[in-house]
């Protein structure tokens, strides 16, 4: 219940309305009881209602205060990667445009037009929905905390991505990744790592943070279990990026396991289970050394673009092109989509589906003969 009671201030009389709040106190004053009056009873009706009463306080928190909790309450929840892209987008773009704003005072429509700024910006409609995803979270703290009554994240209308974004994923055949592999064999193992990237579908960071005791050649199959990922200038070693990507990765060429075989005999580090199986570069040269990490960014940069124009193949081709490549040729040696995606470490069928559905196969005679066998025997 919020009381009204007369009190005497510097610059006269005053009208104190205070009320309780879970096991705490809250006031605030008005010179006319009138509005003393009315605020007590908007109050009351919050309270009556289950909902929170810290934006009725003048002094609220302001939304980087409740960004500056969220950030802290999830950052052991968080992989380090994710962790650090939303700060950078509170940082970029949140920050300063709402930063100081008590949270109480967010409305809908400020969100609204805030979006429509980014859209302008012209900014991609999936980098909008990042932003609109990391404030939705912090303010989702905030009605959690009951700092406010409800998110004006709600309701918000996002910019429609047309064709994905642009995304255009390059494939390339089996014989185009043996050319490419051949001329990287100069470097060696970069021709050996470029097969194995395509016929094993790895993520960078999969790849990077590749172990010795990782590669189960006795049983077929590569084990992933760890990533190597470059954050805020170092090394981080984390965990898949989803339970499902925790897998194994059944290596499907025999030429592939052959080659793993003689490589790591001549490895240096053969013996340590938990060596890195791939090398880095020396800077300023083109020789590998186990003594540093493999970076992608690099061997993309120094190697896969001149390779590729070589090949006159397109350079504009990323690593993680090689990747999807996996996906279309275990595709076009019809192995099951639940499979592939099994073995792609993505979280769900949909996943596998919504990017690669153009790629099965589309001859349906068998479909053809098996129902046609089905008709006639119910018919006979």
């Amino acid at each position: 219940m919020a009381n009204v009671r007369e009190v005497e201030r510097k610059g006269g009389r005053a009208y104190e309305v205070r009320w309780r709040a879970g096991d705490k106190f809250k006031q605030r004053t008005f010179t006319v009881k009138r509005e003393a009056d009315r605020f007590a009873l908007k109050v009351e009706t919050e309270l009556a209602e289950g909902n929170t009463t810290d934006l009725l306080v003048k002094n609220g928190k302001t939304v980087r205060q409740v960004i500056e909790a969220s950030l802290a309450a999830s950052k052991h929840e968080l992989k380090p990667r994710t962790y650090n892209g939303y700060v950078a987008i509170y940082d970029n773009r949140i920050l300063p445009k709402f930063g100081a704003r008590k949270v109480g005072t967010l409305t809908r429509s400020d969100v609204q037009a805030w979006v429509g700024e980014l859209h302008a910006a012209k900014l991609s409609p999936a980098t909008v929905h990042h932003h609109y995803v990391a404030l939705k979270k912090a303010l989702r703290h905030a009605l959690d905390d009951r700092l406010i009554s409800y998110n004006p994240c709600d309701g918000v209308r996002l910019p429609k991505a047309h064709n994905a974004d642009g995304f255009k994923p390059v494939f390339v055949t089996a014989a185009q990744v043996e050319s490419l592999a051949d001329l990287l064999d100069f470097q060696r193992p970069y021709g050996l790592l470029v097969r194995f990237a395509a016929y094993t579908g790895l993520r960078a960071g999969e790849l990077t943070g590749l172990r010795i005791r990782d590669l189960n050649l006795k049983a077929g199959h590569v084990e992933v279990r760890q990533t190597l990922q470059h954050i805020a200038g170092e090394w981080v070693v984390g965990t898949p990026k989803s339970a499902r990507s925790t897998r194994n990765v059944p290596l499907v060429s025999r030429a592939l396991v052959a080659d793993l075989r003689e490589y790591l005999v001549t490895h240096p580090r053969s013996g340590d289970p938990d060596a890195l199986v791939w090398p880095g570069r020396n800077p300023g040269s083109h020789a590998v050394t186990y003594e540093r990490v493999f970076d992608v960014a690099s061997f993309r940069r120094n190697y896969l673009k001149p390779a590729l124009r070589s090949l006159e193949m397109d350079d504009g081709m990323r690593f993680h092109d090689l990747r999807h490549t996996f996906a279309s040729l275990m595709l076009a040696a019809q192995f099951p989509p639940y499979e592939v995606s099994r073995w792609m470490g993505h979280a769900n069928l949909a996943t596998t589906d919504s990017i690669y559905a153009h790629l099965y196969p589309s001859d349906y005679s068998a479909h053809l003969d098996r129902f046609e066998a089905f008709v006639g025997v119910a018919q006979s």
